[in-house]
């Protein structure tokens, strides 16, 4: 599927840190719907940390709990309204990978998702006055990757031998008897690898449940 680049912004808190601790970045590690709006966990690194906390105490326009502390870390969890990018997400019901990144101001995003989500999301982002630029679109991943070389291995063999045919060329018992395996094992390692592949192509459903339950109290 497509890898998807982002830059987002300038985000104005995020511009006042930049001013404030310049080489600062920030890495939003996980959000998810809370009673308050979204809760994220933020990862900083900076070369003050004890100064970035007590400043930006009340920059953010959330509650703020500290979680750790070091040399030139400093990991809050912030609970608040998000911006209104953040809801481009329900629209297209796609989520970014993980870390979205912030440095200089601005929030560096990626999707890896199919094609067909690409108009919408455009869409969404001019919908919401969120203000682009796209970095990079590229063939970044390949659900193969995500394969072990077992399931590979009784894939190959399963398509090569017509299980997958209609009418099927061959049964499990068949795959097991030429790859001497137990007919459970054959079957086990292609329900997981199948799940990988259709996961893939159509997403996962149970992902957007935190999303739903978000949509559900607004």
């Amino acid at each position: 599927m497509p890898r998807v680049r982002l830059k987002v912004g300038p985000m104005p808190d995020m511009v006042a840190i930049a001013d404030k601790f310049p080489n600062t970045v920030i890495r939003f590690l996980s959000n998810y719907p809370s009673e308050n709006g979204v809760t994220s966990v933020l990862e900083i690194q900076t070369d003050h940390p004890e100064e970035f906390v007590q400043e930006t105490e009340n920059w953010f326009s959330s509650s703020t709990t500290l979680l750790h502390s070091d040399d030139d870390t400093v990991v809050m969890m912030l609970e608040g309204q998000p911006p209104n990018g953040y809801f481009v997400s329900e629209d297209i019901e796609y989520h970014p990978t993980t870390p979205v990144v912030a440095r200089d101001g601005h929030l560096f995003i990626e999707f890896v998702m199919p094609e067909s989500k690409m108009a919408a999301m455009w869409e969404s982002l001019d919908e919401r006055n969120v203000n682009y630029e796209i970095l990079s679109i590229t063939e970044g991943y390949n659900v193969l990757d995500s394969l072990t070389a077992r399931q590979r291995e009784i894939l190959t063999v399963a398509i090569k031998r017509g299980y997958y045919d209609n009418p099927r060329g061959c049964s499990l018992t068949d795959l097991a008897e030429e790859l001497e395996v137990n007919k459970s094992v054959i079957s086990g390692v292609l329900h997981r690898a199948e799940g990988e592949i259709i996961k893939d192509a159509i997403g996962d459903p149970r992902e957007q449940e935190g999303d739903n339950q978000w949509k559900n109290r607004s």
